[in-house]
């Protein structure tokens, strides 16, 4: 299975983000949270595997790749990837939602301001 030099990046640029919360695997083994240690443990070495065997580190080089990483590591990685990128998608959407009703809020106080003032 190929992925595109463009879906490379996107894949790329979403582990390396991913991987500068690296420290909250040491933080739950610290914490002795030992299932949190070992979910975070899996995910970060499922991410790695994908980078190391596909992906490679830095900038692509412009052209398709193979993806080798096995099925069930892809599954668990892009799995992930879509739900957090969903999650990301729908708290920008409210967000948005929430600054046309602030937009809206405001353009009404301006529209009454100056009627009002108008009208002394």
């Amino acid at each position: 299975m190929q992925v595109t030099a463009a879906e490379r990046d996107a894949l790329y640029d979403q582990v390396f983000v991913r991987l500068s919360g690296i420290d909250s695997l040491w933080l739950a083994a610290q914490n002795e949270k030992w299932e949190e240690a070992d979910r975070l443990a899996q995910e970060y070495v499922d991410d790695l595997r994908l980078v190391l065997e596909d992906l490679g580190w830095g900038e692509g080089s412009g052209t398709a790749r193979e993806l080798r990483t096995p099925p069930d590591v892809l599954r668990r990685v892009l799995t992930r990837m879509q739900k957090q990128a969903e999650a990301q998608q729908e708290a920008e959407d409210e967000e948005r939602e929430e600054s046309r009703l602030r937009e809206e809020r405001r353009l009404r106080l301006m529209q009454t301001c100056r009627r009002v003032l108008a009208e002394l």
